[in-house]
């Protein structure tokens, strides 16, 4: 009894320290910079597992960006697990942002993906995901004719390789992962210079955007794991390994300095099973760390993606 009342004081504790954090961090930071691998294949911050060989969920993240850019990423995605060993996923997105240059809807991406797991040794199990980023959108929405920057695209714009690799116990969750743009600059032609609207001046320019690879790292603890409940807490770095590049209006080629280096991220995520074939979900992140300039848009001083699957 007296352990019991322990724990849960421990979970209730740990619990109200991370929101504490999450909120704190929300003021004195911006920034996600996450161009999608984090969510694909074994790379997810993982729940607690089930024997359904087949899942549908939507997908409804909602976050706030650069210049306070509201943008909402509607997804719909498909796991299939075929054995102990072999799952695929495949994943649609779209996407809706809104800010003080106008609002605009696109389609986002395809994202599809084969996870391999590892025979278990003792109580870790590993897996090995390969995976791509195909695009619907080529980065380059306008309002009423006029270029729009990254933050209100729907897309990179870009296919991209994506590689994890996830070490998982039952409460502990260790990933890798690493993602590369296979095919150069996007069709974006946002100049702030060159554009008329004064608020387009607190924007990073990124016509003919050339985005380069990051390398990601997390670690998940979880909190609560039961029949219907489950709960953990991580920390998610995600490091640009280079200095993203633009062309001028002289098609000049530019270095944007400040795009490289470390975003590092908690996040809080939950899953409640309603019933044997439908599961409520929500993933929060907000930064620790982030990037001097983040001009691929993908900033968000804070994430909150509910979500609802369907298993069959």
């Amino acid at each position: 009894m007296i352990n019991q009342m322990i724990n849960k004081s421990f979970l209730r504790g740990s619990m109200l320290a991370v929101f504490g954090l999450l909120t704190q961090s929300a003021v004195q930071a911006q920034g996600c910079s996450d161009a999608g691998f984090c969510t694909i294949g074994a790379l997810k911050q993982h729940a607690q597992a089930d024997s359904a060989k087949q899942r549908v969920t939507l997908l409804l993240p909602l976050g706030l960006g650069d210049q306070s850019v509201l943008v909402f990423t509607p997804g719909l995605q498909y796991d299939r697990i075929f054995s102990a060993r072999w799952a695929i996923q495949a994943k649609l997105t779209a996407n809706y942002a809104s800010g003080d240059l106008g609002s605009v809807t696109g389609l986002g991406d395809v994202f599809l993906s084969g996870t391999y797991s590892f025979p278990a040794k003792a109580r870790w199990r590993t897996g090995l995901t390969l995976g791509a980023k195909l695009p619907l959108s080529n980065a380059n929405l306008k309002v009423n004719g006029n270029p729009l920057p990254m933050q209100y695209q729907s897309s990179l714009g870009t296919v991209d390789l994506i590689m994890g690799l996830s070490v998982n116990s039952s409460r502990w969750q260790l990933s890798a992962g690493w993602q590369q743009p296979l095919t150069g600059s996007n069709a974006n032609m946002f100049l702030p210079g060159s554009d008329t609207r004064p608020e387009a001046r607190a924007y990073p320019p990124s016509n003919q955007f050339n985005r380069k690879a990051d390398v990601l790292g997390r670690a998940a603890y979880t909190l609560l794991n039961q029949s219907r409940l489950n709960l953990n807490i991580g920390l998610l770095g995600i490091y640009h390994l280079g200095q993203d590049t633009y062309n001028d209006q002289n098609s000049r080629s530019l270095a944007i300095t400040g795009s490289e280096g470390l975003t590092l991220n908690a996040t809080v995520a939950g899953w409640y099973n309603l019933s044997t074939k439908i599961r409520l979900g929500f993933t929060v992140g907000m930064p620790l760390i982030v990037r001097e300039v983040r001009p691929d848009g993908l900033t968000r001083s804070f994430v909150f993606a509910p979500e609802v699957s369907w298993s069959f």
